[in-house]
């Protein structure tokens, strides 16, 4: 998926595959995000990516991982506000998903978009379902699974979390 999607505030962004060349503004958008921000997105402490990091996330393995990012404009022309990624991807898999953007970028609705188009990516290449571990204070998070039809649930594994589950095609 190489394409324009309007945000919010009427302007056009594009939204495309992450490259290995997106390493530093992942680097430079992750240490824009605030502490908790941070930890909403790891789930525990990480200060800052590393530059292997980094590197890692900006080359996913194409048989394995989707990642759409989010390209930015005026001031931020040139780097990643974020995007949205669906790890396990392939027929009959769950694939665990995140999306992270920058604080610039909130209430856009780019977060959205760019979940929306690693969901119908990740359909459109068999997958029975994705699903993520939110942290049950992200009301971002929260409110955005809701809206696109996730069901939440208490993580059995640790209160603080829940699991945001959605069905991709029915079962059979």
């Amino acid at each position: 998926m190489d394409a324009v999607i309007q945000g919010k505030d009427g302007n056009d962004y594009r939204i495309r595959p992450i490259r290995p060349d997106d390493a530093e503004s992942l680097m430079r958008g992750y240490d824009a995000l605030s502490p908790q921000a941070k930890w909403f997105r790891m789930l525990h402490a990480v200060p800052h990516l590393t530059p292997e990091m980094a590197a890692a996330y900006s080359d996913p393995d194409p048989d394995d991982e989707i990642c759409l990012v989010v390209e930015g404009q005026g001031a931020l022309t040139g780097e990643i506000l974020g995007g949205a990624r669906v790890n396990g991807v392939g027929p009959g898999k769950d694939g665990e998903f995140a999306v992270s953007m920058r604080p610039e970028a909130r209430g856009l609705g780019l977060a959205r978009r760019a979940l929306i188009g690693v969901i119908d990516i990740a359909r459109d290449q068999g997958c029975a379902s994705v699903w993520g571990s939110v942290a049950r204070r992200n009301d971002g998070m929260r409110g955005l699974a809701e809206r696109l039809g996730f069901t939440l649930r208490i993580d059995p594994e640790d209160k603080t979390l829940l699991l945001a589950e959605l069905p991709l095609h029915p079962p059979g």
